[in-house]
Parts: structure tokens; sequence; C-alpha cells
């Protein structure tokens, strides 16, 4: 493989690359990690976990484990309809999932050839429809819905004064029932979809410069930290996956 290909739509990141290889970190984020070669593994703070399919619930300490071979990592938001009823299906209660399937569906081996856009995407949504249970109603107040809705929003200036003043709480209280009712704090809910709008920004050809002062970064230094924190990793090696 001769670089690295990120596509993204609505729904989900994809990022295909063989040089993963993330320090252990949590994000507010559900992710699905595929090797090509249908052998996968991830490492948590209790161990190593392999399979076809890895999925990794929002604020679960792991890592990558597959340095040096390609593999597929999707990052879905769990608190969308479409995200929540993935989480649902496939990780239940649970931090990880481990999802072995039989037949020619389980692997996406390319044999070694480069990859479009549409590629990933293709794969992606395979991937996806093998996992993607029923959708059902999101247990949450509409207060925290329509926060979700808010932040989601190409133009939301992240700050929790803002948001809480929209759906009409405090934001001590918003900050609290969103916390109680998504397992999420607020705060790192904000700090992702910050640095997750900035990305995009940045894959649609803004500087990181411009990226990180319109999404209320304090300049590149500010975003390159919050990938770290967020990613695992520096915001070059994010931008190059």
């Amino acid at each position: 493989m001769t670089g690295n290909i990120i596509y993204s739509n609505k729904q989900y990141i994809a990022g295909v690359s063989d040089t993963f290889g993330a320090k252990l970190h949590r994000h507010p984020l559900l992710e699905i990690y595929a090797a090509e070669d249908g052998h996968s593994h991830v490492r948590t703070e209790n161990g190593e976990l392999s399979g076809q399919i890895i999925v990794i619930g929002a604020n679960a300490v792991h890592a990558i484990a597959d340095s040096g071979k390609r593999g597929i990592a999707l990052f879905i938001d769990p608190l969308t309809e479409y995200g929540y009823a993935l989480a649902r299906n496939t990780l239940k209660d649970d931090d990880f999932s481990v999802i072995n399937t039989d037949g020619a569906e389980a692997g996406w081996n390319s044999d070694g050839n480069e990859l479009s856009e549409e590629n990933i995407k293709e794969i992606s949504d395979s991937i996806i429809n093998l996992l993607q249970g029923e959708r059902s109603p999101r247990p949450f107040d509409d207060a925290v819905l329509r926060a979700i809705e808010l932040i989601g929003r190409t133009d939301c200036d992240y700050e929790m004064d803002s948001i809480a003043q929209h759906v009409f709480l405090s934001k001590s209280r918003l900050a609290h029932i969103f916390s109680a009712q998504t397992g999420i704090t607020l705060k790192e809910y904000l700090q992702y979809k910050r640095l997750e709008n900035a990305c995009r920004k940045m894959l649609g050809g803004s500087t990181v410069t411009a990226a990180a002062f319109d999404t209320g970064f304090s300049g590149p230094s500010h975003i390159a930290a919050s990938s770290m924190k967020l990613t695992g990793l520096q915001l070059r090696r994010l931008l190059d996956l």
C-alpha cells in the first residue's frame, strides 16, 4: 500500500491505512475496525482482542494492534439515530464486541490493489450492513436530542453556554442530564465534534490554521493537542490515514 485514504459522509468517517499504531486512548465515538486479511487485533487495558471485525464502544480505552498491514477503521457518532442503533445492536452493554462471520462477506481483500474513495465507501457500507440492526428511538430527553442536533451542525460555536441557552436549560443541568443519559460528557462530545468539523474542513482543502479558527480552536497547537488526546494520533498522522 502506498499512502492512506480517508472517506467521509454524513454517517461516518472511514480511514484505510497500514500504519494505525495509535497509543492507548479513548474517544466519544463508536469505532469499527477490520483488517484486510480478516484477522483483526485491538489492544485494550485488559489484553488483546482478535477476530474479523472488532467494534469499540464510546470511551473504551483501546489501540489498533495491526501495524504493518492494511485495515479499515470506521468512526461513527453513537448519539445520532444511525449510530445509536448500530451501537445498540453490536455492543449491547459491553465496551467491545468481536464479530466473526462466515463466507466471502467477512473479508474485503483487494489483492493489494490501490483503493479509491468509492472502494472505501463500498467496503464500509458492506461492513455496516452486516452489523446494522433495526432503528429504535433514542431514550434521550428532548433537550438532549436538540443539543445533539445543534452540535452536529457545521455552524455550531461549540460553546456549552450557547447550547444550553438554545435548549432552555442551565449549563450545569444540561451537562448533568447529557452525561447521565448518553454516557458521554457534554464537554468531551463538544471537543470531538469540533475536531471532527475541523478535520472535515482540512480534508476539503482548508489549512490547519484556518480550520482551527473556523471551529473555535485557539490555533494549530490547540487542535494538535486535541487530536492527540481524543485519537491517540498526532494531527499530521490523523490526516494522513
